[in-house]
């Protein structure tokens, strides 16, 4: 039985980066029953610990991110060696040096790279100077869109023939909701009848204080919902220009915060929604774009990073990512043209439904067999 080490130390606790890799990582641990598998985490995860026996949770004993990576090179290569590992997945960057077995590296995106703006110098100098030197390491490096995976060649000058694209895939659980659950998140939100919502990090990358001057115009039009920001505030990139004009803006009151929303909550939250507005600066995915086309909820967004790649024709794409005149327009348009918002809906549906959680994980333990027979064959 061959046992594969997955380093799930970049996983957060809460965010699209943890969806995306809990929805493949949940499908590879089912299908593949014949492998033995050892997660190492910083943070326990209980629905991976109902999976079998032949799943393992080992914890780091440090929270702090740069903590629990100097503990695990520290430790792990002499550990996983001990433990018989045949290949190791960083399935969120790379974490340690000199473990056995061949090495693959999941990447979300350079956004540190191509936007050092919203990051700290320590974050800036390490993703520009020590990442592509430890990638290059590596036997295969996913990228989880083409964008991505063009900016690795691009950027960092990696193989090409040891790049793949493995999409990622929203959790089944997101479906339209029906009209009890909607009204359920409505009341616990207290979001009133009529909103438009955005989901995700109350960063400076997503690009909030567009959206907040787009939403002050629509209101200024007659616009009677609300504007809910649901996402944890986020240290990194924090938006202090967003906070300035909400504090001074005149429907601040119309401005909801609710922070991170439970996992359960975010499907009715998505299908209570009048619309989706997601103007990120960047993005390696976009799986909030994803998961919100599957609740039948109209999509705007921008066609930063990989975002036009993955929503295709069924969501409303604007050019001009800075532009809150465009994104008012476009809001206003999928709020009040029938027709067109039933076909983003449609066409939402149908796009949303091409990713799966299942072909991503049967693409990644292909990926496994592969360099394990590479490295027999040496």
């Amino acid at each position: 039985m061959r046992t594969i080490a997955i380093d799930a130390l970049g996983i957060a606790p809460s965010g699209g980066g943890r969806t995306a890799t809990l929805n493949v990582l949940r499908e590879v641990l089912r299908l593949d029953v014949d492998s033995r598998y050892l997660l190492l985490l910083n943070h326990p995860e209980p629905e991976l610990e109902v999976l079998g026996p032949h799943v393992e949770q080992v914890l780091i004993p440090m929270r702090h991110p740069w903590g629990a990576r100097l503990w695990a090179q520290g430790t792990w290569p002499l550990a996983l060696r001990r433990r018989g590992v045949d290949l190791v997945h960083h399935m969120k960057n790379l974490t340690a040096l000199g473990l056995p077995g061949p090495t693959v590296v999941t990447i979300y995106d350079l956004t540190t790279v191509l936007h050092p703006a919203f990051y700290t110098r320590a974050d800036v100098a390490y993703w520009r100077h020590v990442q592509p030197r430890l990638l290059r390491r590596a036997e295969a490096v996913v990228a989880i869109s083409e964008r991505t995976a063009e900016d690795l060649r691009a950027i960092y000058r990696l193989d090409p023939e040891r790049v793949h694209v493995i999409y990622p895939a929203y959790d089944p659980r997101f479906w339209p909701r029906d009209a009890a659950e909607r009204e359920r998140v409505r009341d616990t939100y207290r979001t009133g009848r009529r909103y438009i919502l955005h989901v995700g990090s109350l960063s400076v990358r997503k690009n909030l204080l567009t959206l907040l001057m787009a939403f002050e115009a629509l209101c200024a039009e007659g616009y009677a919902g609300n504007l809910v920001l649901a996402g944890r505030q986020y240290s990194k990139g924090r938006d202090a220009a967003f906070y300035a004009h909400l504090a001074a803006s005149s429907v601040r009151e119309r401005v909801l915060l609710p922070g991170a929303v439970p996992d359960e909550d975010v499907p009715a939250l998505y299908s209570a929604a009048e619309l989706v507005v997601y103007p990120s600066r960047h993005e390696g995915f976009g799986i909030v774009a994803l998961e919100a086309m599957a609740c039948g909820t109209p999509v705007i967004t921008s066609a930063a990073g990989a975002l036009p790649e993955v929503v295709g024709d069924g969501a409303l794409v604007l050019e001009d990512v800075e532009d809150p005149v465009a994104l008012a327009a476009g809001c206003r348009r999928a709020l009040e043209d029938v027709a067109f918002r039933r076909g983003l809906i449609a066409r939402g549906l149908a796009r949303a439904a091409q990713f799966s959680a299942v072909e991503a994980a049967r693409q990644t333990l292909a990926l496994y067999d592969a360099l394990l027979a590479e490295g027999e064959c040496r």
